[in-house]
């Protein structure tokens, strides 16, 4: 019997990677919970401990595969291939073999180390299907555009189950408040094990991390205040201004109650409705009065499955406490738009979605100048508003502006479709008359009487001299 391949298991069982004196990356990467987050600042160490556990996993049980996600196939390599894997090869003496081609490092017991970019597109997840594994890194979380609960609850739980293997999500704060990664970060996604760690607490890193900062503090004391700074240097979630697609800001559009105005003409009412199915449906309802110059939201819903029936329903129902003047309806759905004009007896108006960027601009001009509030009980408005910003590429907006694919905009569009019907901005103040017989009503008549006069007198001149004083053009 050929007791080789034996020898050679045996000889790489129970080693350990971790190093017990990075206290709280041996505790992320030792715990023996399903699902496992890591949120941490930039130089925490926590990509290298991810290669750990990857080569720990896969050093210490023979024939399995580990997994490796990023956002891209390029940052999966640029990551994770030379800085981490081929490094922990060399200083363990593993004698792995690493496939360039294929991204895969392949070591002596037959298990194997993949990496994997899996943003592209919603289809990129397909790649995991029909696979097994002992355990699975998503690196980057905080920018993935994908659907990560699809991702990690659909595709890859099921892929860890036979080996009872585990999930692990690390990332930075992003621009992106929304998701399944700021939800865990957050503690209000049930299921999972959350550290948090900083470059601090990284004791291979903590000396040039104090460097690093007092040349900060010293060079570029101002940069401390930027989102940039409080996202990487100290792991907050903050959003930088200058990539939110909409200028909300809750000290200048937000109120509580319509001013009462002293006129005749009443309130008038446009619904704006997006279409969904999988996704939202939503509905934004608008105010305006042609003798004030705000427009006003003072309603909005949002519900993902509606079918047009639920929709027609719900304009309806939203018909019963407003008097809507124009319904305007996602145009892209056209034949929907047409299906429910016609079962439901509903006059539907086609949004105009050429443009759309610019729209977006001249709305945020009148956000800016406060000409739009909306009612603070409109949360789901305005979480969707306070976090949608645009696609980047780094930290540069991409051109032509997309807004990001990840994040909900759905109340936001159906806010610019009703938007755009609105008439505050061609409001006239309402004109007070002075009281019938009072000094300045006196006033007033005498002043029309002497322009009356006035006019006869120039007319009887121009027409003893002869003069012409028409229109000369």
């Amino acid at each position: 019997m050929n007791y080789e391949p034996l020898l050679k298991l045996k000889q790489f069982a129970g080693k350990v990677f971790y190093d017990p004196a990075f206290e709280k990356q041996s505790a992320f990467l030792n715990d023996s919970s399903p699902l496992v987050a890591g949120f941490c600042t930039r130089r925490s160490g926590k990509t290298y401990g991810a290669a750990l556990k990857l080569v720990h996993e896969a050093y210490n049980t023979p024939n399995i595969t580990c997994l490796y996600i990023a956002l891209s196939r390029d940052s999966a390599k640029r990551i994770m291939w030379r800085d981490c894997l081929k490094v922990i090869n060399q200083r363990h003496q593993l004698n792995a073999v690493f496939n360039e081609t294929a991204l895969t490092m392949n070591l002596p017991n037959g298990s194997q180390i993949a990496l994997m970019g899996m943003d592209a597109d919603e289809n990129e997840k397909s790649k995991a299907l029909g696979q097994k594994y002992k355990c699975a890194v998503i690196d980057e979380a905080a920018s993935f555009t994908i659907n990560l609960k699809e991702l990690c609850y659909g595709i890859l739980k099921p892929a860890l189950s036979d080996y009872r293997g585990q999930l692990y999500m690390i990332g930075t704060p992003s621009n992106f408040v929304k998701g399944l990664f700021y939800e865990v970060t957050q503690e209000r996604e049930p299921g999972w094990s959350l550290h948090k760690w900083t470059a601090y607490d990284n004791p291979f890193q903590l000396e040039a991390w104090k460097k690093e900062l007092a040349e900060i503090e010293r060079d570029r004391p101002l940069f401390k205040e930027t989102p940039l700074f409080k996202q990487h240097y100290l792991g907050q979630w903050v959003i930088e201004t200058d990539k939110l697609v909409y200028k909300f800001n809750p000290d200048r559009n937000l109120f509580e109650s319509r001013p009462q105005i002293a006129s005749k003409a009443e309130w008038s009412y446009v619904l704006g409705v997006d279409l969904g199915h999988d996704d939202d449906s939503a509905f934004v309802v608008c105010a305006f009065h042609e003798n004030h110059d705000t427009l006003y939201i003072v309603s909005t819903f949002n519900k993902k499955g509606m079918d047009l029936t639920d929709v027609a329903n719900k304009i309806k129902e939203i018909q019963k406490n407003y008097d809507i003047g124009k319904i305007i309806v996602d145009g892209a759905d056209k034949q929907g738009v047409e299906e429910i004009r016609r079962r439901h007896g509903l006059p539907l108006e086609a949004s105009d979605k050429h443009d759309k960027v610019t729209f977006i601009e001249l709305l945020n001009s009148e956000l800016i100048q406060a000409k739009i509030k909306i009612h603070k009980n409109c949360n789901n408005l305005i979480q969707e508003m306070s976090g949608l910003v645009w696609k980047t590429t780094g930290d540069v907006i991409d051109i032509p502006r997309k807004e990001h694919p990840a994040l909900p905009n759905h109340l936001c569009d159906a806010l610019l479709y009703s938007w755009r019907y609105c008439y505050s901005y061609a409001w006239q103040a309402i004109v007070k008359r002075p009281v019938i017989g009072s000094a300045a009503w006196h006033a007033e008549q005498n002043a029309k009487i002497w322009e009356t006069e006035r006019e006869k007198i120039e007319q009887e001149y121009r027409t003893a001299n002869g003069e012409d004083w028409g229109d000369p053009f």
